[in-house]
Formats: C-alpha cells, structure tokens, sequence
C-alpha cells in the first residue's frame, strides 16, 4: 500500500520553512493534535507533506502544532 501523505497549511508550511532539514528536503517531527495525541518520529517532505501511517487517519484542521522531533 502507498503511503498517505497530508498536504499542510500555509501556516505550517511556513513555519517548517524556517528549521532545519534532518535530510535532504525533509524533516523528522512531532505532529501534537488538538486531541492531546501526539504522533511521533513523523516525515515532512519538502516543508509540505506529511506522511501518514497506513492506519493514521487525521486531517489538517486535527493538528495543533507541528515540532522538530528533539534528536535522541
């Protein structure tokens, strides 16, 4: 199965924008939903995408914030 990608808002875009890359044209972060769940060790591609676990199921308007994941 392809994995699920979730294009962010603009806000979140432009944030990601301005931090460090883990990798060439990604970023490995922490996706806190409104929920109070906080997904971990998340791939951002390009500042825009987030790519999703088969079994994720969120959508944008779900997420609070967006973090760097702090490295171990």
């Amino acid at each position: 199965m392809q994995p699920q990608t979730l294009k962010l808002s603009d806000n979140f875009i432009n944030a990601l924008v301005n931090l460090p890359e883990n990798g060439m044209g990604y970023q490995i972060v922490k996706v806190i939903l409104k929920s109070g769940k906080i997904l971990h060790q998340h791939k951002v591609l390009n500042s825009e995408l987030l790519m999703l676990e088969e079994n994720e199921i969120i959508t944008v308007k779900d997420i609070d914030k967006i973090e760097l994941e702090k490295k171990k």
